[in-house]
């Protein structure tokens, strides 16, 4: 079992997005939750020998739940005492420069949900964990955008005005989930940073009919370059 104490980094995995099982060790699960859409899973693991609070699977406005319940990980997080919190989410890609299954550090948002009573930040994303993750991923070349992330309700997929008023805003990506868990960790002192993985591109001439099946495909294959940081981004934590 793993002393909280030792706990370097929370991870939340967005839709389709994977830790894998060979880079981690003493994995004992606190929680399972098959209910809803999206199968949760919440576990603590060791990383090169550094503790992992770690969620996999996480709700959404569109299913209907409140704020505290979709920002229940970063209140249990906190409560076992970790101070660095990196979020994924599968998002769709608005850049031109953007490919599927590319990686974008969130390094802004806007926010289309009304529903979030919070405390707002001018700037919630920690510069100090985004240097690190961004000093690694060069060491392990691989390629991550910054961008700036819309965050939208869902659960429909964009629509050709929509994609062109977007891009018209300057979003990089559009996705559903990541900004109540944001705002939440910065409220309670935590470090937080977010990653897109871009499952899809919303490029308004040519729309695609995405499912949510390849949306996980997709994140899941993108997953290979994610685990590829982690263990260094986790050894710069300590």
């Amino acid at each position: 079992m793993i002393n909280i104490s030792n706990i370097s980094l929370g991870l939340i995995l967005g839709s389709g997005v994977d830790l894998d099982e060979n880079l981690i060790s003493s994995k004992e699960i606190l929680m399972e939750d098959n209910n809803g859409i999206h199968n949760k899973v919440v576990y603590t693991c060791y990383l090169n020998g550094s503790g992992l609070l770690v969620f996999k699977g996480r709700q959404h406005f569109y299913e209907g739940h409140s704020f505290q319940s979709l920002t229940s990980g970063i209140t249990l997080a906190s409560e076992m005492g970790v101070k660095n919190i990196l979020i994924t989410n599968a998002a769709g890609g608005l850049n031109g420069n953007f490919e599927e299954g590319d990686l974008m550090l969130i390094n802004s948002h806007i926010n289309f949900v009304d529903k979030i009573n919070h405390k707002r930040t001018s700037f919630p994303y920690s510069k100090d964990l985004k240097n690190k993750f961004l000093n690694v991923s060069n060491k392990m070349k691989v390629k991550v955008h910054e961008g700036v992330y819309g965050y939208y309700p869902g659960p429909a997929y964009e629509t050709c005005g929509e994609i062109r008023y977007q891009k018209k805003i300057g979003l990089d990506a559009a996705g559903m989930s990541t900004i109540p868990e944001v705002y939440a960790a910065r409220e309670l002192g935590i470090n937080v940073i977010a990653v897109s993985v871009i499952t899809n591109l919303l490029r308004e001439n040519k729309p695609q009919q995405t499912s949510h099946d390849e949306v996980l495909l997709i994140a899941n294959k993108a997953s290979e370059k994610l685990n590829s940081v982690l263990p260094g981004f986790v050894s710069e934590l300590n």
